[in-house]
C-alpha cells in the first residue's frame, strides 16, 4: 500500500511477471535495508515482518514495512507473497 503526500491510499496488485519486467538496470544504486524483522515459523510456513528503508544513490527515497509469506518445499524456504507499504515522509535517516 502506499500513501501520497495528501493522505490518499493507493492499493496495487502486480503480477511477478510484470513486477519483474518493470526492474530495469540503470546508472543509479539501489538499496533496501531491512530493520528489525520478525520471523514467525510455524512448520513449514513462515511470515518476515520487517520496516525498511529503501534508498537510491545514498539518499532516502522511501520506507515502509514488506511483510513477506514464506512456504518450506523440499526444505528450501520460498517467497509465496510480499506486501509492503510505502511512504516518502516521516523516514528514519540512514
Amino acid at each position: 500500500m502506499e500513501e501520497k503526500a495528501d493522505g490518499t491510499r493507493i492499493i496495487r496488485r502486480t503480477a511477478w511477471s510484470d513486477f519483474a519486467a518493470g526492474l530495469k538496470p540503470g546508472p543509479e544504486r539501489y538499496a533496501e535495508r531491512l530493520t528489525d524483522p520478525a520471523v514467525d515459523i510455524d512448520g513449514d510456513i513462515a511470515m518476515v515482518w520487517s520496516p525498511y528503508v529503501f534508498t537510491i544513490d545514498g539518499r532516502v527515497a522511501h520506507c515502509g514495512t514488506d511483510h513477506f509469506d514464506m512456504v518450506r518445499d523440499a526444505g528450501r524456504w520460498k517467497i509465496l507473497n510480499i506486501t509492503w507499504s510505502k511512504r516518502t515522509t516521516g523516514c528514519p535517516a540512514q
